[in-house]
């Protein structure tokens, strides 16, 4: 089993994550299904060679919505459609 470590601003916030799949970056990640808990966005993907450790460098956001107003293409619109 993989061992996510959430990293913010070179601090370790969030350790011994489990998810189902190894994320990219620009990926949005939340660790429960609430709208009022924090989204992370992944800036960079950290790999070990032989080690069961990923380093996921993200920028946290305190809830979905500030998640949603910051971050162009998660759900929102702006910039989507160019009206001449």
């Amino acid at each position: 089993m993989v061992q996510y470590n959430f990293v913010v601003a070179s601090a370790r916030v969030e350790t011994n994550v489990s998810l189902p799949i190894t994320p990219q970056m620009g990926d949005v990640i939340s660790l429960t299904t609430g709208v009022s808990t924090p989204h992370y966005l992944v800036h960079r993907v950290e790999l070990f060679a032989n080690s069961e450790v990923v380093n996921l460098h993200v920028q946290r956001f305190p809830d979905q919505l500030s998640a949603k107003l910051a971050i162009d293409g998660f759900r929102n619109m702006r910039n989507f459609i160019e009206v001449d």
